[in-house]
């Protein structure tokens, strides 16, 4: 009996309290917004922001740049030496003075060079293809962030569109009260309903905050001036925001129509393009041209050389000198008898089968994320069919028609409630389906390796 009377006094003072909160929030939100006014963000606009303020992208960018100039250094010839040396002796009166000055050159016959050029070349295409990876990474990511958004500010909506149905009945009940037609638990019952949707509501309310600031962390806008594409009030069934979705990724993105491909094909398709594995090959590649290389170094790298010799030669002190002149010419070859490189070998071997074992490692993954991104859609595609035929226009004329018999008294409080809350539920499973749906799509493209965006827009 006490906790009944404590639950009469509290609840419905707590539920009150919140719908107080609630309504008290609503023209400080309104005021913050005419202070700065949100924008409608594209999803196109905010790839752009995005490509420009992620420091993934830099990095990448930067390393792929580095990657150049080692490779244009590899390529570089190696320098000539010039020597010059004076050698002067003499006895009693007898002199010999001797000038030298020589070019020395080094000669590649192991092809040092070009398997130095080709290691170059390989991490330089590697780099590329994990600049290529990153952006990927970020439109996966920006695209999750604006459906997440989209969503969110939908559930916003929906709650709303409950608060004020909920609030409506209560003033429908109320009226009844005070003419006498239903007890006054009808309303009191209402009131605690009133406050339900209203916790639920300051709930995704938060929950779109979040999803803005996640939005504007990406983009670099300001939480308060993100705005994305919403229905009408009018029209916030989850097929109206199915087909608005649809829209927003066809103007932004290439079409997703993947689920009709056999999982072979796309695997296969993934494997011919995604950026990380051509990044694993490419590193692979560098590696056997780092172990050529080393086998390449175990030769010795002659020079050759040439040059002017001048020559005087004095026999006494009154005697007159000799002047000769002429030239020099010779070679030198390294002898490995200490180090031969048997070391730097049979590292760059193992090193080249190590990276070889990581690109078939990234192989794997790769197939993995294709089949679960595949299997993945297929059931939630299947949810959706099969919840599809209970949402939508029908759905919301039969809740208006259950709003119209509890206002004409036809029906009772407790069939309007479970008339409104399995409307509510079902049009909030239908949200999370295709907002789910949709997510994964994108996920099934960014595993086969397909850009999220066409190739015209921008890059850097």
């Amino acid at each position: 009996m006490v906790s009944s009377l404590i639950w009469r006094r509290h609840v419905p003072a707590a539920a009150l309290l919140c719908v107080g909160l609630q309504t008290s929030l609503l023209p400080a939100q309104d005021s913050a917004a005419a202070r700065s006014p949100a924008t409608l963000l594209s999803l196109r606009d905010a790839r752009a922001a995005a490509l420009r303020l992620d420091p993934a992208v830099r990095v990448a960018q930067e390393a792929v740049d580095a990657a150049a100039g080692r490779e244009r250094q590899a390529a570089a010839l190696a320098n000539p030496v010039l020597a010059y040396g004076r050698e002067q002796t003499s006895r009693g009166r007898q002199a010999n003075a001797q000038d030298i000055a020589q070019i020395e050159w080094p000669v590649d016959l192991a092809g040092q060079r070009s398997a130095r050029v080709a290691a170059a070349r390989f991490r330089r295409e590697a780099a590329e293809a994990r600049l290529a990876a990153a952006r990927h990474a970020l439109d996966a990511e920006l695209v999750r962030a604006y459906i997440d958004a989209m969503s969110a500010a939908h559930r916003v909506q929906l709650l709303d569109g409950a608060y004020r149905t909920a609030s409506e009945a209560r003033r429908v009940s109320d009226e009844r009260v005070r003419a006498g037609d239903v007890a006054g638990y009808a309303g009191r019952r209402l009131r605690l309903e009133e406050g339900r949707y209203a916790a639920r509501l300051a709930d995704v309310v938060v929950q779109a905050r979040a999803t803005r600031e996640r939005l504007a962390l990406l983009t670099g806008v300001p939480a308060e001036r993100v705005a994305v594409p919403t229905l009408a009030t009018a029209d916030s069934t989850g097929t109206a925001f199915g087909a608005l979705l649809d829209t927003v990724l066809a103007r932004a993105t290439v079409p997703l129509a993947l689920t009709a491909n056999h999982a072979d094909s796309l695997v296969a398709r993934a494997l011919a393009t995604r950026a990380d594995l051509l990044g694993a090959q490419r590193d692979a590649q560098a590696g056997l041209a780092d172990a050529r290389l080393a086998a390449r170094e175990r030769l010795p790298l002659p020079a050759i050389s040439a040059g002017y010799k001048g020559e005087h030669v004095q026999s006494g002190a009154n005697a007159a000198g000799v002047s000769l002149y002429g030239f020099v010419a010779g070679f030198t070859v390294p002898l490995p008898l200490l180090d031969r490189r048997g070391g730097a070998v049979a590292a760059a071997d193992a090193t080249a089968r190590q990276i070889n074992a990581e690109a078939d490692a990234v192989q794997r993954r790769i197939t993995r994320e294709v089949l679960d991104a595949l299997s993945s859609l297929r059931s939630a595609e299947a949810e959706r069919a099969v919840l599809q035929p209970f949402t939508g226009a029908e759905s919301r004329l039969a809740l208006r028609a259950v709003q119209a018999a509890y206002a004409e008294g036809e029906i009772t409080l407790t069939e309007w409630l479970e008339a409104v809350r399995a409307w509510q539920e079902t049009e909030l499973a239908l949200l999370s389906l295709t907002t789910n749906i949709v997510l994964r799509r994108a996920e099934l493209a960014r595993a086969v390796g397909l850009s999220l965006f066409s190739s015209t827009d921008s890059t850097r």
